[in-house]
C-alpha cells in the first residue's frame, strides 16, 4: 500500500511540474523518485532476504548442528532424547562397527528413522561407543558430542518445572 501512494503522489508531482514547466520542471522531481522509493525498495529487499533463508533453514530450523565444518543430522523424540545420524558418525570418525553391530551392542541405543528410514544412535550410546573407539579423532567428537548433544538435554532434564499459570498456582493450594 506504501508503494502505491507513493507512485500516486510522484506522478501526481511530476504531472504538475510538466504542466507548469514542461520537460524541464520533470528535472526536478526526478529526485522526488529516489527520495520515495529508497526506504520501501530496501525493507522490501531486506524482507525477501529472510524469506528466502527461512526457505532455505526450515527443514533443519532449532535442530541443525555441525562438527568443524560438517553438518550433522540430529533429531529429537517425545521424551527429549537425541538422536545422531551414523553416516554422519562414519564421515567424520570412520566407525570400525557395522550397523547390525551397533544394533545388537546398543539395542535401547539405535533406532531408524526418517524417510526411507536411516539409522540412529542415541547421544548417550555414542557417547559410550566413542568411549571405547581408539584415535584423536573419536575423542574430539566424544567432547563434542558430550557438550553440544548430550549436555543440554542433561541440563534441561534436571530443571524443576516451574507453575506459569495462576490457575494451576491455585489448583496447588
Amino acid at each position: 500500500m506504501s508503494i502505491t501512494l507513493r507512485v500516486a503522489a510522484c506522478a501526481a508531482a511530476m504531472w504538475g511540474a510538466w504542466r507548469l514547466f514542461g520537460t524541464v520542471g520533470l528535472v526536478f522531481v526526478a529526485p522526488l523518485f529516489g527520495v520515495a522509493f529508497a526506504r520501501p525498495l530496501i525493507e522490501l529487499t531486506a524482507s525477501a532476504l529472510r524469506a528466502m533463508r527461512h526457505a532455505n533453514w526450515r527443514d533443519v530450523e532449532g535442530r541443525h548442528y555441525a562438527y568443524r565444518g560438517r553438518s550433522v543430522s540430529v533429531i529429537a523424540d517425545a521424551d527429549g532424547q537425541r538422536w545422531i545420524r551414523l553416516a554422519d558418525i562414519r564421515a567424520i570418525v570412520g566407525f570400525t562397527a557395522s550397523d547390525g553391530a551397533l544394533f545388537i551392542a546398543y539395542p535401547d541405543g539405535t533406532c531408524r528413522a526418517g524417510r526411507p528410514p536411516e539409522p540412529y544412535i542415541g547421544a548417550e550410546a555414542l557417547l559410550v561407543h566413542l568411549g571405547k573407539e581408539r584415535g584423536p579423532e573419536s575423542l574430539r567428537l566424544k567432547i563434542w558430542v558430550e557438550r553440544t548433544v548430550a549436555f543440554p538435554v542433561r541440563r534441561d532434564r534436571t530443571r524443576p518445572t516451574v507453575i506459569a499459570s495462576e490457575d494451576a498456582r491455585q489448583a496447588k493450594d
